[in-house]
């Protein structure tokens, strides 16, 4: 492979694509994802093979992060940190490499999804460690653990259900994503690419990751409410159309 400089690794992104990005995205990972994504062309490394790999990163610092210890669990905040900035590495390759594709968008989400459940997870694993209060109430560490689920799932199945009705939108997939495009910049905003990474390590330093897990169960059951009574009426409406 021909040697690629930083400059067209800048180039290769799409003006549309920046701002698209969550501003934690554009002006903090991204420029960090620039240089990284340098280095691992210089190893011929695929992007593909970064989505598999930050997958299994993500795994890893599930575990380590929710294991209750606060060195380990520091540690698995820092490797979801670093996640987020591989989360760019890979689309940052593939589009310098011109080999993006439906395949390269399928490894991306893998590694998205893996990504949300094994934070949001851990997350409640983590809290329930710490004997996180809330407003001077100490919850059980199994409301913690539920809670974690509970995000998690209404991540999941918000994603799922666009994802699912975005393959078959009879008005095509740019007018899909027109029709939850609100929730869509929020969530970007405040995701694994937005600002939930930093939120471990500032709930974790403040000991308030009882506030950040409750802040996410509430923020990701909503939009999952929402989201899917849009889809619904969409559904609906077009149903009765035919």
């Amino acid at each position: 492979m021909a040697k690629i400089s930083i400059r067209q690794i800048k180039d290769s992104l799409p003006p549309e694509k920046n701002s698209a990005d969550s501003l934690w995205t554009r002006y903090f990972l991204r420029p960090i994802s620039i240089p990284v994504s340098w280095v691992f062309l210089r190893f011929d490394i695929r992007a593909n093979t970064v989505s598999y790999f930050s997958g299994l990163l993500c795994v890893a610092a599930g575990f380590m992060f929710g294991g209750g210890l606060f060195p380990l669990t520091l540690f698995g905040a820092i490797i979801f940190n670093i996640f987020a900035v591989l989360d760019c590495v890979d689309g940052n390759i593939a589009r310098v490499t011109a080999t993006t594709g439906p395949y390269g968008g399928w490894a991306d989400a893998l590694g998205g999804y893996v990504a949300y459940i094994a934070v949001l997870l851990s997350l409640g694993y983590a809290t329930a460690g710490s004997d996180a209060t809330i407003m001077g109430l100490t919850p059980d560490k199994a409301t913690w653990v539920l809670l974690g689920g509970v995000s998690a799932s209404a991540n999941m199945l918000m994603r799922l259900a666009y994802q699912s009705y975005r393959n078959i939108a009879p008005e095509g997939i740019a007018e899909a994503k027109k029709s939850i495009s609100l929730e869509k910049i929020v969530s970007e905003n405040l995701g694994v690419t937005g600002f939930l990474m930093p939120a471990l390590l500032i709930g974790l330093f403040m000991n308030i990751l009882g506030y950040v897990l409750l802040f996410y169960t509430f923020f990701y059951t909503l939009g999952c409410i929402i989201s899917l009574i849009k889809l619904i009426r969409k559904v609906e409406y077009a149903t009765r159309k035919k």
